[in-house]
């Protein structure tokens, strides 16, 4: 048999309700409920909009009696570097202009301790706002295959998330239209446009398309000389197994030949296209704006050079033709 001895730091059955005894559970690091909202669409962080954020959820904090509270602030920048603010005056004390990191994903937590007139003890609540995608498309591609929990793929793979581990749910409610509205309030990420945006939204097509037609097209430029300069392609009485011979080797040839550079030319088209940079969402560090000039210098020069490329082919395809017909015109 258990026996149960009264301790005068512990609640005592019939002095506390049931909310009392769940509170204090809490308070001693039980698991709480909690709130999940996912956030969507690609928005413009800046320096300036965190401390907004805060300053909405001080606001909103002074409408209740609050014990204490905790912020910290947790950068991921790219390569996997991280910078971790234990409290807020940390992070208000960094110089950013300093910091030439790029940033990926910014994460903000609230500890928060609130006294509540129906609880004896007060209740902590845990305010959690990530920005930026959690996990590179590398390791979410691990994370598809390996996790069965369909939640978990949907915070992982969030343009942003906000959760409240919470004891009181009207709190939990008021802390997460603060976020929602604070993040619909951000300016949006602008989309690719121009050349850049027909590229990447038809790049499987294009890319198939060049595969499959540069054959095609020496295959007709062939035939438009062997035509116009081979007499015995129109003679239906000259038609010998050596000719026949000729044609299909030369066929062949050509197509192959196409094929080939067909081959290549796709391939590194594909491979610019994938080289094309998304603009970065935050603006917080000086490598932030150096992210932000790169990524608009390099789209750029892919634009530039696919152009060029295009253009080279479609002008020597148009020299081929010309020069057949002054080819022609100088041998009549």
């Amino acid at each position: 048999m258990i026996q149960i001895q009264e301790s005068p730091n512990l609640p005592v059955a019939g002095k506390y309700s049931l909310d009392d005894v769940k509170s204090f559970f809490y308070l001693m690091n039980a698991k709480p409920d909690t709130s999940i909202q996912l956030l969507k669409g690609r928005k413009k962080v800046t320096l300036a909009e965190i401390r907004d954020l805060n300053e909405r959820i001080q606001r909103k904090l002074e409408n209740h009696d609050l014990i204490g509270q905790i912020a910290s602030i947790n950068l991921i920048f790219e390569k996997g570097k991280i910078q971790d603010y234990a409290t807020w005056a940390e992070f208000e004390r960094e110089t950013w202009n300093t910091i030439n990191n790029k940033t990926d994903a910014i994460s903000l937590v609230w500890d928060i301790s609130i006294k509540l007139p129906k609880y004896q003890n007060p209740q902590r609540h845990t305010l959690k706002v990530r920005v930026g995608q959690a996990v590179s498309p590398k390791d979410m591609m691990e994370l598809v295959f390996n996790s069965d929990n369909m939640s978990e793929l949907m915070e992982k793979t969030a343009d942003g998330i906000v959760k409240v581990d919470f004891i009181d749910q009207i709190i939990a409610g008021e802390l997460i239209d603060k976020v929602v509205t604070w993040y619909d309030g951000l300016k949006k990420m602008p989309d690719d446009i121009g050349f850049q945006k027909i590229l990447e939204r038809y790049q499987q097509i294009l890319v198939g398309s060049i595969r499959n037609f540069t054959p095609v097209i020496l295959l007709t430029i062939y035939n438009y000389y062997f035509v116009g300069f081979c007499k015995w392609a129109s003679l239906t009485t000259n038609i010998t197994f050596a000719n026949i011979q000729l044609f299909l080797i030369s066929f062949i040839t050509i197509f192959f030949v196409g094929s080939m550079i067909g081959r290549l030319f796709s391939n590194w088209v594909d491979k610019k296209i994938d080289q094309y940079k998304g603009l970065n969402q935050f603006e917080i560090t000086k490598g932030d704006e150096n992210a932000m000039h790169e990524s608009i210098t390099n789209n750029n020069s892919i634009t530039r050079k696919i152009m060029t490329k295009a253009g080279l082919t479609v002008v020597g395809t148009a020299v081929a033709f010309a020069v057949r017909h002054l080819l022609e015109i100088w041998i009549k």
